[in-house]
């Protein structure tokens, strides 16, 4: 139960607490508690906004109540005025953080308060300030407690907002010796069939960088995915779904983690005639259009294109 509240007022933010991100309207307000006095109703509303236990958004014109979970109701309802409004639409950018011109359109407040609130939030270790690597000029501001998205710091990919290129290739040439590791038998005069199904995913790579201790940096399958998309448009390694169900949906053939990877033998290599069963074909040396053994009735080449 939130500490101090009257029973009408515990109430409402029950409510709000069940309605999650959806919160609640005035209406749903009045509705909660009908035989409530409209002066009352309005009363203990005022009271969770002004302790902080409810926050009020504008969707599509009408204002819409959000309560604030317990351990975050401390923080805000300590702050007054100004400062809360700032605090109140910091928290609500999430880990994006804001930028102060956005902050600004947001809270209607002018420029030298809004700088003023913040240098007050970040004295008490409320909010920070970050830096973007989509906007390196820009100053964003979040709570204190997060971190910061992806999409702000750049991932793995990036050290004090620069991208580590030595760090990208040294990984990207890793999983590359991996795929190719695993694209073609270890004896060279032989070659796998079109059904083999024993290629890496992007999880397999994964694995294997982390169990090799290649990368300090605790990698994501998305991180790793990243890595070989490169790869792919390189024409290094080529992917595809290594097995169909019959039931198989093709909007299920967009996601990552059907896909499998496996290296583009260099055409230069006098060994790329082995993808081709002509290149280990016991009998080739006797093989010839119309006679006993031919290209028409080859047993081989049934068994490689029978997918």
């Amino acid at each position: 139960m939130a500490t101090n509240l009257t029973p009408l007022e515990e109430l409402f933010y029950q409510e709000c607490l069940k309605a999650g991100n959806n919160g609640l309207t005035s209406t749903d307000f009045s509705g909660i508690h009908p035989d409530s006095p409209v002066m009352d109703t309005a009363i203990a509303m005022n009271s969770l906004l002004g302790r902080g236990f409810i926050e009020v958004f504008q969707v599509r014109g009408e204002q819409i109540y959000k309560a604030l979970k317990k351990e975050e109701v401390g923080k805000a309802g300590a702050l007054q005025g100004e400062e809360q409004v700032v605090y109140n639409t910091i928290r609500a950018s999430g880990n994006e953080g804001i930028w102060t011109k956005h902050l600004k359109s947001k809270t209607n407040l002018h420029e030298a308060v809004i700088k003023r609130c913040l240098r007050a939030l970040e004295q008490k270790a409320l909010v920070k300030a970050i830096k973007s690597v989509k906007h390196p000029t820009r100053k964003l501001y979040m709570l204190m407690e997060l971190t910061p998205s992806v999409e702000v710091t750049g991932g793995p990919w990036f050290t004090d907002q620069e991208l580590d290129v030595e760090f990208v290739e040294q990984l990207t040439n890793h999983c590359y010796k991996y795929i190719l590791m695993k694209s073609f038998p270890r004896d060279a005069s032989c070659i796998f069939t079109s059904t083999h199904s024993a290629y890496p995913s992007a999880a397999m790579v994964r694995k294997y960088i982390m169990d090799k201790r290649i990368s300090q940096v605790d990698l994501s399958v998305d991180d790793i995915t990243m890595l070989l998309d490169v790869l792919v448009y390189d024409g290094k390694v080529e992917r595809f779904i290594a097995a169909v169900d019959e039931d198989w949906d093709d909007e299920d053939m967009d996601t990552d983690s059907d896909w499998v990877y496996k290296a583009v033998r260099d055409k230069k290599a006098e060994s790329a005639w082995q993808d081709c069963p002509c290149g280990v074909c016991p009998v080739a040396d006797f093989c010839s259009e119309g006679g006993p053994v031919n290209p028409a009735g080859c047993n081989y080449y049934n068994k490689w294109l029978d997918f």
